[in-house]
């Protein structure tokens, strides 16, 4: 049996953030919790609904906004 093991990069998505200087307090205005950008710095899992919200605010895709690393490992 094989197992897809998913990483999940975050990176693109905290510089766009970074370059049009959104804090953690201004995203809350978007409705985006503090705890969700802690998450998303931490590298883990948020939701199809929370990255869509993000490529709103910054005018993307989704896909302009993380990196998926897939390796398939055999158990």
């Amino acid at each position: 049996m094989q197992h897809i093991n998913v990483e999940i990069d975050y990176s693109p998505l905290l510089t766009k953030l970074e370059k049009r200087n959104l804090s953690g307090y201004k995203l809350t205005d978007f409705g985006i919790p503090h705890k969700t950008i802690y998450n998303i710095k931490q590298g883990k899992i948020v939701t199809i609904e929370t990255l869509a919200k993000f490529a709103y605010i910054l005018d993307c895709s989704i896909s302009d906004l993380v990196i998926l690393k897939c390796t398939i490992q055999d158990e």
